[in-house]
């Protein structure tokens, strides 16, 4: 067995990255292997907060918990990557990988230098790396694999809705893969936000971005500067970026929203 795939790993995609065009052609990325792939412990979700009225609501995934009757999309299903060291090391700078803070499995090793026990390291601004279970729709054995969860735990009812542009994507990666026709059809019927053709709607958009436009560019600027080779930022940026996510927010839910109306459509 050559080097590159004896170190190479699973990555697993749920989102965005579920799609060909995207993962292979946009980001340049070439797996040694692609399988469908299943997550029977979670489901997926949209708890990575992102920028009201643009894109509220990212796609994530959470434990699914024993007691839990209504699951929604059900076990997450996607896609999984073989990748080589240099091409994993490539999608997380890309995607921001931070430290893990639950147990890990029996069969994983706590010494991966992709999991941080750490909670106070350094890492990405939006996702934490985890290692869990899939199992390959193929021939139902299990592996492995790495995927990208939100750095915060955050409960269902944070979720916001995702905008119909990511939802296109996800929507267009799971036909791509052929996944069970019941997981597309729960995709499909996802709400999305769709902000209202309105003056007020209109004015209200502008004046938030008007602020937190400005925010969001000097944060991306900080992660260009601070970011190291591995996709990992300075704990106190991160505690930086924090304040301002939840800031922003705050001010949108309990202020802005109250005059020009919602920019997640909850």
């Amino acid at each position: 067995m050559d080097g590159t795939r004896e170190s190479a790993r699973w990555y697993f995609a749920y989102g965005s990255n579920m799609s060909a065009t995207v993962f292979k052609t946009n980001r340049k990325i070439q797996p040694l292997e692609t399988e469908v792939a299943c997550i029977k412990s979670h489901t997926l979700c949209f708890n990575i907060p992102g920028v009201p009225y643009t894109e509220p609501g990212m796609g994530g995934i959470r434990a699914i918990k024993e007691d839990e009757k209504d699951v929604g999309f059900g076990p997450v299903y996607g896609v999984a990557y073989l990748l080589s060291d240099n091409e994993f090391g490539r999608v997380i700078a890309s995607e921001g990988s931070v430290h893990h803070t639950r147990p890990l499995p029996p069969r994983v090793c706590s010494s991966d230098p992709y999991i941080n026990t750490d909670s106070s390291s350094s890492g990405g601004i939006a996702y934490k790396v985890t290692k869990t279970v899939a199992t390959f729709e193929k021939d139902n054995t299990t592996a492995i694999v790495y995927t990208l969860t939100g750095r915060h735990d955050l409960d269902a009812s944070y979720d916001r809705l995702p905008s119909y542009r990511y939802m296109s994507l996800l929507i267009r990666g799971a036909h791509e893969l052929s996944l069970p026709p019941s997981y597309q059809e729960k995709l499909v019927a996802q709400p999305t936000f769709n902000p209202p053709q309105t003056l007020r709607y209109s004015l209200g958009k502008r004046s938030f971005d008007a602020l937190w436009k400005r925010v969001q560019y000097c944060i991306i600027r900080g992660v260009r500067q601070f970011k190291s080779d591995d996709g990992h930022v300075p704990g106190w940026f991160l505690k930086g970026f924090d304040c301002l996510m939840w800031t922003m927010w705050l001010h949108h839910d309990y202020v802005h929203s109250k005059i020009w109306g919602r920019g997640d459509r909850r």
